[in-house]
């Protein structure tokens, strides 16, 4: 089964296209579970805390999850699924 709580990209010079794009319009938000909706979404950027790292990493809540819960807990909970993933 593909990823489907992040995406990432590679280099800066990708622009807009990310190396991996998780589903956005279907995806489960990590914050409740439920399917992400296109009329309620958030999307987050994030980078790992440890030195050089090359790739920058990106997850989406809904708009309303992010309100509610912020951002610190579910980014730690993003960042050690990557960790744990290997990406």
């Amino acid at each position: 089964m593909e990823n489907a709580f992040y995406g990432w990209f590679d280099d800066a010079s990708q622009g807009g296209k990310p190396t991996y794009n998780p589903p956005a319009d279907s995806a489960p938000c990590p914050a409740c579970g439920r399917k992400i909706t296109l009329d309620d979404v958030r999307t987050h950027s994030l980078m790992p805390k440890e030195s050089y790292v090359p790739r920058s990493y990106f997850y989406r809540t809904h708009r309303t999850c992010a309100e509610k819960h912020g951002d610190e807990a579910m980014d730690d909970f993003i960042l050690d699924m990557i960790k744990r993933n290997g990406d």
